[in-house]
């Protein structure tokens, strides 16, 4: 019943914060309504008042330059205006008519529209800077005559200023005219004394503005505007200036062509409105905080007698928990003295214990598990005053003994409790006997694992050295056979032409015996070869490495082949990296060794040999990239190719040597020689020595 109460009050919670809402904005919107359509009223006979006074302000300054048009001195200086002293006693007469009047200044103007001779009274005021001669001609030439308002602009420091004419004719027709500079600011001043804003503006849209709205409008202001409409049908125009609103509106003096602009502040109207709302807001809102008090009071009634069913309901079920729940859950005062074991701690420690009135570190054994229990608990024993802080809670495990004096391991964990006035502490036990002897069980597994993997290791580890043992048995079996059979040529041709030489020599037939020699000496040659390939493979010379041509080496590698490499088709792409830090002779040999193992894999499958040499930067390093269109490699191979003394090729045919030479060649040039297959499946070798 409660809860249906409570849902009931949250919704006219609800409901009666929105109709207070909309309470607030419908009195809020018809009060403004109200307020502004007063205003729009006020706004138009204001408007009529200021017309009446710009029309007598006016008619006070259109009949000065008229006092000034039949001089004397001013008709002979129109017919000469050259005479300088004519000119000065008309500028003096300017002067006094200008003190006289109280205006700002008076001017003398041709028929043409410039500016003749000028009273001079206003030091920051330029004639030219705000009227323009051709439209001066063409106003005088127009009114024929009659008097004429005209107004300025000066663009470079947004002012205007407005003169009254007033013809002057001489016997050749029109000469010029008199005008008098007048100042209306003033009056508007006067207009913009409150909180409303009047503007001006003249036949040319530009405004002449009190003090306080200088710099605030814009050109083309008018533009900006916002249409609204009253509830009462009534149309109006809204302005925002200086992020307020104003109710825009205007007259228009047809004969002079000026708009009087009168702008009525919005905000007060704003504040009123919402002052009206805010009082009706508060009267409801009374009312209805009154409404929910009475509500409100009844409800508690209601809820104080369901929260003491609610209380007795949760100490029931709180008490079915703990009696049933499988960890054992000990309550202890501030000195740590025992007061509730739940049935569980009772089966733990066993059910004849006598564990009330006892502190708990009497059933911890004094073991090394134990000694941060203890030092805890006995700690607690001789508090006088409690302490909850974060650091005397416990979590660990330890040792706990029995009635009948057996120990078993257990998950002892304190934490610090509070109910009302008292403290004291929150003890849980879990047994975890049977989680120890699974980790017994594992680590004796583990160990058992250990012993079997050290010993399967160490077959390993036999085997492995057994099967490098036979692969370099292999591996010297076949250098020993390939180096055998390249020496015993040679060898045998030297005992041949030995012996040929020596019947030779006998039969006195030098010639024979020379050439002989000759033969003799290639065959010495060849072995010398080998042994230095031998000697390369085996030693490091390192030497000076200098700034080298990788396009001039290919070159001298290519000619040290001679005829063998005749027939080639040689594609190379150095990209304007050609200089590497090598040892030209180290560098030819490597290119050498790479076309002839080339040249000869593509002449067994009688291919017309096509190399592509192209070149790529990483960093301080260039990559040499060589590839050529051969039969290629075995994958299962591919990893011995740089060894000693591996190829393909039949015995008799090379020792394998080449690869692994120009291998070592790359290492001592602080470089390294790499092969793979690309895409294509076709053998790639990768050069990379540092960049000069």
């Amino acid at each position: 019943m409660i809860v249906r109460l409570h849902k009931h009050r949250l919704s006219f919670l609800f409901f009666g914060c929105t109709f207070l809402i909309l309470l607030f904005f419908g009195v809020n919107t018809l009060a403004y309504q109200a307020l502004i359509i007063e205003k729009h009223t006020q706004g138009q006979d204001q408007l009529l008042d200021y017309v009446i006074e710009l029309r007598n302000e006016l008619k006070n300054n259109h009949i000065l330059p008229y006092a000034l048009a039949d001089n004397p001195i001013l008709l002979a200086f129109m017919n000469d205006p050259d005479d300088q002293t004519l000119a000065r006693n008309l500028q003096r007469q300017l002067e006094d008519l200008t003190h006289v009047s109280r205006t700002q200044d008076w001017f003398i103007i041709s028929a043409t529209g410039d500016l003749l001779v000028s009273s001079e009274q206003s030091p920051n005021f330029l004639f030219d800077d705000y009227f323009k001669q051709s439209e001066l001609e063409g106003v005088l030439r127009n009114q024929q005559g009659e008097y004429i308002l005209f107004s300025g602009y000066n663009p470079r420091q947004s002012k205007s200023a407005h003169i009254v004419l007033a013809p002057v004719y001489t016997v050749n027709g029109l000469a010029g005219a008199v005008g008098v500079r007048i100042n209306v600011s003033s009056l508007i001043e006067r207009w913009n004394f409150f909180d409303d804003i009047v503007v001006m503006t003249d036949q040319n849209n530009l405004d002449f503005l009190a003090n306080k709205l200088k710099g605030l409008l814009v050109d083309n202001w008018l533009d900006d505007h916002t249409e609204t409409e009253f509830l009462n049908r009534t149309r109006a125009k809204v302005y925002t200036l200086d992020n307020k609103n104003y109710l825009l509106q205007n007259v228009t003096l047809d004969d002079l062509r000026w708009q009087i602009h009168y702008l009525s502040d919005l905000e007060g109207i704003k504040i009123k409105a919402q002052n009206i709302a805010f009082v009706s807001l508060g009267v409801c809102g009374l009312l209805f905080l009154f409404w929910l008090y009475r509500r409100e009071r009844a409800l508690k009634i209601a809820s104080k007698l369901e929260n003491q069913m609610l209380v007795a309901n949760n100490a029931k079920q709180q008490r079915v928990l703990i009696e049933n729940t499988h960890v054992g859950l000990l309550q202890l005062t501030k000195r740590g003295e025992i007061s509730f074991v739940n049935p569980m701690g009772l089966r733990y420690f066993g059910h004849n214990a006598k564990l009330d009135q006892h502190f708990l570190h009497e059933f911890l054994p004094n073991c090394s598990e134990n000694h941060t229990a203890l030092s805890f608990m006995k700690s607690l024993q001789g508090q006088t005053h409690g302490n909850n802080h974060a650091s005397n809670l416990l979590e660990q495990e330890v040792v706990l003994k029995k009635e009948n004096g057996q120990t078993f391991p257990a998950l002892l964990s304190v934490s610090s409790l509070e109910w009302s006035d008292s403290q004291g502490y929150l003890v849980t036990l879990l047994d975890i006997s049977k989680r120890k002897r699974a980790e017994l069980n594992l680590l004796d597994a583990n160990s058992r694992l250990e012993e079997r993997v050290l010993e399967r290791t160490k077959a390993l580890e036999a085997a492995q050295k057994e099967l490098l043992r036979t692969e370099k048995l292999a591996a010297i079996g076949q250098m020993s056979t390939a180096i055998a059979h390249e020496l015993n040529q040679p060898l045998t041709g030297i005992k041949t032409l030995t012996y040929t030489a020596e019947l030779l020599l006998k039969r006195q037939e030098t010639e024979q015996a020379i050439k002989t020699l000759i033969d003799l000496e290639t065959l010495v040659v060849r072995m010398q070869k080998l042994t230095s390939e031998l000697k390369v493979l085996a030693y490091r010379r390192p030497e000076q490495l200098t700034p080298t041509s990788i396009h001039d080496c290919l070159k001298r590698a290519i000619i040290s082949l001679g005829d063998e490499a005749q027939d080639i088709s040689l594609e190379i792409t150095l990209n304007q990296l050609d200089s590497v830090m090598a040892e030209p002779t180290r560098l030819e040999r490597i290119f050498s060794n790479l076309i002839s193992n080339s040249i000869q894999a593509c002449s067994d499958d009688n291919i017309l040999p096509n190399i592509q040499v192209s070149l790529s930067a990483q960093n301080d390093k260039i990559t040499i990239h060589y590839k050529d269109n051969g039969p290629g490699i075995e994958k299962a191979k591919l990893s011995h190719i740089f060894d000693p003394f591996f190829t393909t090729k039949p015995i008799g045919k090379g020792l394998g040597l080449g690869l692994a030479i120009s291998a070592n060649l790359a290492k001592d040039m602080n470089g390294s020689l790499v092969a793979h297959h690309d895409n294509d499946e076709q053998l790639l070798f990768h050069l990379t020595l540092l960049r000069a």
